[in-house]
């Protein structure tokens, strides 16, 4: 199986900015600072931030492959890999023998791990969550399958009816659209603001 690779994406500039993860040159540190630099200014004007983490439940294995094609038909894939990928995602089965017992089922989500191509697969599906018409007091910043959301406003009450709305329209990009469901235990969110610092636990 030829490898597949996909550093066309980032000389396309396809894929958002604010994912660094599986991306060259960028790091975790890159991340933070990426939300530093967003939050900072805003709690200096005196406004108060949401800042929302959101993780992935059981990452890459529920990736939801048609979404992972439709990323790659909006990149403008080559039809060559556009074919290849479609391929390499056909008849995939997976096996488990103990003993002289084996048992067998096919595989229809997922990125394949062993693979080098698994990360461009998920970032090419991710692409899509960033992409979302977000307002302007509204950013994202992802690192592979974590999300960071902030979102900005004069008082609370302001911020917290944005956030409302953009969770929503989150968990309608996650739950129709692309399979994925976020573990509510793992997901915060924190109110920030220049004298109190409250935290919030996020249901499932």
């Amino acid at each position: 199986m030829p490898l597949l690779k996909f550093q066309p994406s980032y000389k396309t500039e396809f894929l958002d900015d604010n994912q660094f993860g599986f991306t060259p040159q960028k790091s975790t540190t890159d991340a933070a600072m990426a939300v530093i630099q967003i939050t900072e200014p805003e709690l200096e004007r005196g406004r108060v931030v949401f800042m929302a983490s959101l993780d992935v439940k059981k990452p890459f294995d529920p990736a939801w492959r048609p979404a992972i094609l439709k990323g790659l038909r909006d990149a403008k894939c080559p039809l060559n890999l556009y074919q290849l990928t479609q391929d390499y995602f056909r008849e995939r089965r997976a096996v488990i023998s103990i003993n002289s017992s084996k048992m067998e089922k096919n595989i229809t989500t997922g990125c394949p791990q062993v693979a080098c191509c698994w990360p461009g697969f998920w970032n090419i599906q991710y692409n899509s969550l960033l992409n979302l018409k977000y307002p302007n007091h509204m950013k994202a910043v992802a690192f592979t399958d974590y999300l960071v959301i902030m979102i900005t406003g004069n008082f609370i009450r302001e911020a917290e009816n944005i956030a409302n709305i953009e969770f929503s329209k989150i968990s309608a990009w996650a739950k129709k659209t692309n399979k994925i469901r976020f573990n509510g235990q793992k997901s915060k969110v924190m109110l920030m603001r220049r004298r109190k610092n409250l935290k919030y636990r996020i249901g499932k």
